[in-house]
């Protein structure tokens, strides 16, 4: 199954193709990732005991800014190949 850029390029022309709408789509990715690996971030914040949960909150905060800039610059990419 394979998407061409001319649609994924249509896609992203859309209402959601801001720098928040980017963020939005990296908090869902952000909060998908650690739900599928809660049991490895929970079990390395465990060797900090008094600041478990606030590295677990770190990681969070990190993965979803991450996946924000990831996010945006494929989508400024895209849409400046499309221009040009």
């Amino acid at each position: 199954m394979s998407v061409s850029s001319e649609r994924v390029v249509g896609w992203l022309r859309g209402p959601a193709t801001g720098n928040s709408a980017m963020g939005v789509y990296g908090l869902v990715t952000a909060m998908v990732a650690l739900f599928l690996t809660y049991t490895a971030v929970a079990t390395l914040a465990f060797t900090v005991p008094l600041l478990s949960s606030t590295v677990i909150v770190l990681v969070g905060l990190t993965v979803w800014v991450v996946m924000w800039a990831i996010l945006d610059i494929t989508a400024s990419y895209l849409l400046s190949e499309d221009a040009a």
